[in-house]
C-alpha cells in the first residue's frame, strides 16, 4: 500500500495480513517522495498492530535516501525492485548493516527481498538470489507491469507469459534452500486485483504444489482467500494422517509400498503428509499470534478512548 494513503495504513492492521508492504516505489507520485520518507519510521508501528510483518518497497534509483529512512525497529524486510544484479543485493547489504548497527537493531535481523521485473534479473537469478544471507525466500514476479513491458508482452492475457522467469527463480530457491515464493498461473484478463475467487483458486493451487509462501495482493479482498487458500482444510489434516498411519503399518511389513483404496503409500507420500501436518499447524499458530495482536490493540483503544455519555 502506498506509505502516503492515511486511510490504508491506519487500517491495515485490521485485514489479518501476514505482511504489509509500505510502499515507496510505483504508487508514489514523483513529487510526494520525500514526504513518504517520512512517514515510515510511524508507519511501522502503526501496520504491525495486527500482528503483521512490516516490509518495505524501496525505490531502484534512491536506495541510500530510501534505505536512511526506512530502516528503523520493527521493519522485517526490505523489497527492492527492478533488481538485476548481485552487485545490488550486497550494497543494499552494506547500508542495512551499518544502519542495524547505528539504530539497535539486532545485526541481520532485517531481510531483503530482491524483486526479478527484467529480462536481465532473469538471466542473474542464481547470483541474485546468492547475493546475500539476508535473501531468505525468494521468487520471481508472478504478475508484473514491469517484466510485461520489458518483455514486450501484454500483462493481461490468458497464458503464463511469465513461466520461464518463475521456474528460473524457484530452481535458485530450492538449490540455495530458501524459501520458495511461487503460485501457478490463474488467468487474470479483465485487470481486477480485487477478485477474491480468483485469490482463492490462486491459493488453493499453489498450496496443492507444495507452495507455502505467498506474494501479497493490492487490495484487502484478496487477503481471506489467500490466508484460506494456502491453509490445508480439515479434510487435508485428516488425509495425512491417514497417509502417515497406513505408513507406519507398512513399515513393519517389509514393504516399500503398498496401494490401499486406489492410493499408492510410500515414503514419498509420507513425507507430504508430514509437511501437510507441519503448516497446518505453523499456520494456526500464525493465526493465534495474529488474532491476540488484534485484540490486544483493540484492548488498548477501548481504554484510551473517552467514555460515553
Amino acid at each position: 500500500m502506498p506509505v502516503v494513503t492515511p486511510r490504508f495504513v491506519d487500517h491495515a492492521w485490521r485485514r489479518g495480513c501476514d505482511f504489509i508492504v509500505l510502499d515507496l516505489e510505483d504508487s508514489v507520485p514523483q513529487h510526494l517522495k520525500a514526504y513518504a520518507r517520512s512517514l515510515v519510521k510511524d508507519a511501522i508501528r502503526n501496520v504491525s498492530k495486527g500482528g503483521a510483518e512490516a516490509f518495505t518497497r524501496i525505490n531502484h534509483d534512491t536506495v541510500l535516501a530510501d534505505l536512511e529512512a526506512v530502516v528503523w525497529p520493527g521493519l522485517h524486510r526490505v523489497k527492492y525492485p527492478k533488481t538485476e544484479y548481485a552487485e545490488e543485493v550486497r550494497l543494499l547489504d552494506t547500508i542495512v548493516t551499518r544502519l542495524e548497527r547505528e539504530r539497535g537493531i539486532e545485526p541481520g535481523s532485517i531481510e531483503i527481498d530482491p524483486s526479478i521485473e527484467t529480462a536481465a534479473g532473469v538471466a542473474n537469478v542464481y547470483e541474485i538470489a546468492a547475493a546475500s544471507p539476508r535473501v531468505r525466500e525468494f521468487g520471481a514476479t508472478t504478475s508484473g507491469y514491469d517484466l510485461s513491458r520489458d518483455l514486450g508482452v501484454e500483462m493481461f492475457v490468458d497464458f503464463d507469459q511469465f513461466v520461464y522467469a518463475k521456474g528460473e527463480a524457484e530452481l535458485a530457491a530450492r538449490t540455495l534452500e530458501l524459501g520458495v515464493r511461487a503460485a501457478p498461473f490463474v488467468a487474470n484478463t479483465t485487470g481486477s486485483v480485487s477478485d477474491p475467487n480468483r485469490a482463492l483458486r490462486q491459493a488453493e493451487a499453489a498450496c496443492k504444489c507444495g507452495f507455502h509462501l505467498g506474494g501479497g495482493g493490492l487490495n484487502p479482498a484478496v487477503v481471506e482467500p489467500h490466508n484460506r487458500g494456502l491453509t490445508p482444510t480439515e479434510e487435508d489434516v485428516r488425509d495425512a494422517r491417514w497417509v502417515l498411519e497406513q505408513h507406519r503399518q507398512l513399515a513393519g511389513s517389509g514393504e516399500t509400498w503398498v496401494e490401499i483404496e486406489g492410493r499408492a503409500i510410500d515414503g514419498y507420500e509420507a513425507a507430504r503428509a508430514r509437511d501437510t501436518l507441519e503448516w497446518a499447524a505453523l499456520c494456526a499458530e500464525r493465526d493465534q499470534e495474529k488474532a491476540e495482536a488484534v485484540a490486544r490493540t483493540k484492548a488498548a483503544m477501548a481504554q484510551q478512548s473517552p467514555p460515553q455519555k
